[in-house]
Protein backbone atom coordinates (compact mmCIF):
# COMPACT_ATOMS: atom_id res chain seq x y z
CA UNK A 1 0.00 0.00 0.00
CA UNK A 2 2.83 2.39 0.82
CA UNK A 3 4.40 1.88 -2.58
CA UNK A 4 1.26 2.85 -4.54
CA UNK A 5 0.80 5.93 -2.38
CA UNK A 6 4.35 7.09 -3.09
CA UNK A 7 3.88 6.70 -6.86
CA UNK A 8 0.67 8.72 -6.88
CA UNK A 9 2.26 11.32 -4.62
CA UNK A 10 5.16 11.67 -7.07
CA UNK A 11 2.75 12.05 -9.99
CA UNK A 12 1.06 14.93 -8.23
CA UNK A 13 4.37 16.70 -7.77
CA UNK A 14 5.38 19.86 -9.66
CA UNK A 15 7.53 18.00 -12.19
CA UNK A 16 4.88 15.71 -13.65
CA UNK A 17 2.96 18.40 -15.64
CA UNK A 18 6.24 19.79 -16.98
CA UNK A 19 7.38 16.30 -17.94
CA UNK A 20 4.07 15.64 -19.67
CA UNK A 21 4.21 18.91 -21.66
CA UNK A 22 7.85 18.31 -22.65
CA UNK A 23 7.12 14.78 -23.88
CA UNK A 24 4.17 16.00 -25.98
CA UNK A 25 6.29 18.83 -27.43
CA UNK A 26 9.10 16.44 -28.36
CA UNK A 27 6.65 14.03 -30.00
CA UNK A 28 5.15 16.94 -31.99
CA UNK A 29 8.53 17.83 -33.51
CA UNK A 30 8.83 14.60 -35.49
CA UNK A 31 9.93 15.53 -39.03
CA UNK A 32 7.38 15.15 -41.82
CA UNK A 33 8.79 13.55 -44.96
CA UNK A 34 7.18 14.35 -48.32
CA UNK A 35 8.02 13.13 -51.81
CA UNK A 36 6.85 14.94 -54.94
CA UNK A 37 7.32 13.90 -58.54
CA UNK A 38 8.32 10.66 -60.22
CA UNK A 39 11.56 9.15 -61.48
CA UNK A 40 11.23 5.56 -62.72
CA UNK A 41 13.12 2.79 -60.95
CA UNK A 42 16.33 1.43 -62.47
CA UNK A 43 14.60 -1.82 -63.50
CA UNK A 44 12.24 0.15 -65.76
CA UNK A 45 14.98 2.40 -67.15
CA UNK A 46 17.08 -0.66 -68.12
CA UNK A 47 14.30 -1.69 -70.52
CA UNK A 48 14.83 1.49 -72.57
CA UNK A 49 16.95 0.86 -75.66
CA UNK A 50 19.02 3.90 -76.65
CA UNK A 51 18.90 4.38 -80.42
CA UNK A 52 15.78 2.20 -80.84
CA UNK A 53 12.89 3.37 -78.61
CA UNK A 54 10.61 6.22 -79.72
CA UNK A 55 8.60 8.67 -77.59
CA UNK A 56 5.57 6.35 -77.75
CA UNK A 57 7.71 3.43 -76.53
CA UNK A 58 8.97 5.51 -73.62
CA UNK A 59 5.44 6.49 -72.58
CA UNK A 60 4.37 2.83 -72.57
CA UNK A 61 7.50 1.69 -70.66
CA UNK A 62 7.93 4.36 -67.97
CA UNK A 63 5.10 6.87 -68.35
CA UNK A 64 4.84 10.53 -69.24
CA UNK A 65 7.57 12.96 -68.10
CA UNK A 66 7.24 15.54 -65.33
CA UNK A 67 8.11 18.26 -67.85
CA UNK A 68 9.61 18.73 -71.31
CA UNK A 69 12.09 21.15 -72.84
CA UNK A 70 10.78 24.71 -73.10
CA UNK A 71 11.07 25.39 -76.83
CA UNK A 72 11.66 22.04 -78.49
CA UNK A 73 10.35 18.65 -77.48
CA UNK A 74 13.80 17.04 -77.72
CA UNK A 75 14.30 16.45 -73.97
CA UNK A 76 12.01 14.90 -71.37
CA UNK A 77 12.57 15.43 -67.65
CA UNK A 78 11.49 13.10 -64.86
CA UNK A 79 11.89 14.91 -61.54
CA UNK A 80 11.44 13.68 -57.96
CA UNK A 81 12.16 15.56 -54.74
CA UNK A 82 12.00 14.47 -51.10
CA UNK A 83 11.84 17.05 -48.30
CA UNK A 84 11.59 16.99 -44.52
CA UNK A 85 9.77 19.60 -42.47
CA UNK A 86 10.26 20.08 -38.74
CA UNK A 87 7.57 21.93 -36.80
CA UNK A 88 7.05 25.36 -38.39
CA UNK A 89 10.36 25.58 -40.28
CA UNK A 90 10.60 25.69 -44.07
CA UNK A 91 10.93 22.33 -45.87
CA UNK A 92 14.51 21.17 -46.35
CA UNK A 93 15.35 19.06 -49.44
CA UNK A 94 17.12 15.81 -48.57
CA UNK A 95 16.99 14.06 -51.94
CA UNK A 96 16.38 15.13 -55.53
CA UNK A 97 16.54 12.97 -58.62
CA UNK A 98 16.36 14.20 -62.20
CA UNK A 99 16.42 11.88 -65.21
CA UNK A 100 16.76 13.47 -68.65
CA UNK A 101 15.86 11.60 -71.82
CA UNK A 102 17.24 13.27 -74.97
CA UNK A 103 15.69 12.50 -78.35
CA UNK A 104 17.19 13.02 -81.81
CA UNK A 105 15.33 14.68 -84.71
CA UNK A 106 13.45 11.47 -85.53
CA UNK A 107 12.08 11.13 -81.97
CA UNK A 108 14.32 8.22 -80.99
CA UNK A 109 16.08 8.10 -77.60
CA UNK A 110 19.60 9.47 -77.95
CA UNK A 111 20.79 9.48 -74.31
CA UNK A 112 19.71 8.96 -70.70
CA UNK A 113 21.27 11.18 -68.03
CA UNK A 114 20.72 11.20 -64.27
CA UNK A 115 21.35 14.02 -61.82
CA UNK A 116 21.05 14.29 -58.05
CA UNK A 117 20.79 17.00 -55.41
CA UNK A 118 24.58 17.39 -55.37
CA UNK A 119 24.70 18.03 -59.14
CA UNK A 120 22.90 21.33 -59.23
CA UNK A 121 20.50 23.77 -57.74
CA UNK A 122 17.41 22.75 -55.83
CA UNK A 123 14.33 22.89 -58.06
CA UNK A 124 11.35 24.39 -56.28
CA UNK A 125 8.51 22.18 -57.52
CA UNK A 126 5.72 23.70 -55.42
CA UNK A 127 5.77 27.19 -53.96
CA UNK A 128 3.14 28.06 -51.43
CA UNK A 129 3.66 31.83 -51.57
CA UNK A 130 2.04 34.48 -53.69
CA UNK A 131 4.38 37.30 -54.73
CA UNK A 132 3.02 40.76 -54.03
CA UNK A 133 4.07 44.13 -55.30
CA UNK A 134 4.90 47.08 -53.14
CA UNK A 135 6.67 47.68 -49.88
CA UNK A 136 7.01 44.91 -47.33
CA UNK A 137 6.02 46.08 -43.86
CA UNK A 138 6.73 44.44 -40.55
CA UNK A 139 3.91 43.71 -38.11
CA UNK A 140 4.74 46.78 -35.99
CA UNK A 141 4.95 49.03 -39.05
CA UNK A 142 1.49 47.89 -40.09
CA UNK A 143 0.10 48.31 -36.58
CA UNK A 144 1.57 51.73 -35.92
CA UNK A 145 1.65 53.05 -39.50
CA UNK A 146 -1.48 55.22 -39.34
CA UNK A 147 -0.73 56.98 -36.05
CA UNK A 148 -0.64 60.73 -36.68
CA UNK A 149 -2.03 60.55 -40.23
CA UNK A 150 -5.54 61.64 -39.34
CA UNK A 151 -6.90 64.56 -37.36
CA UNK A 152 -9.83 64.14 -34.95
CA UNK A 153 -12.01 66.17 -37.35
CA UNK A 154 -11.40 63.67 -40.12
CA UNK A 155 -12.23 60.73 -37.85
CA UNK A 156 -15.22 62.18 -35.95
CA UNK A 157 -16.54 64.58 -38.56
CA UNK A 158 -17.12 68.37 -38.34
CA UNK A 159 -19.12 68.18 -35.09
CA UNK A 160 -16.11 67.15 -33.06
CA UNK A 161 -15.55 68.91 -29.69
CA UNK A 162 -11.86 69.38 -30.52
Amino acid sequence: MARSESISARMRGPFFPALLVASIAIAGCEPIRQTHGYVPADAYVERIKVGEDSRADIVSKIGRPSTTAAFQNDEWYYVSRTTTTRAFFAPKPIEQKVMVLAFNGDGVVQSIDRYGLEDGQVIDLVTRTTPTRGKRLTFLQQLLGNIGRFSPAQILGDESPF
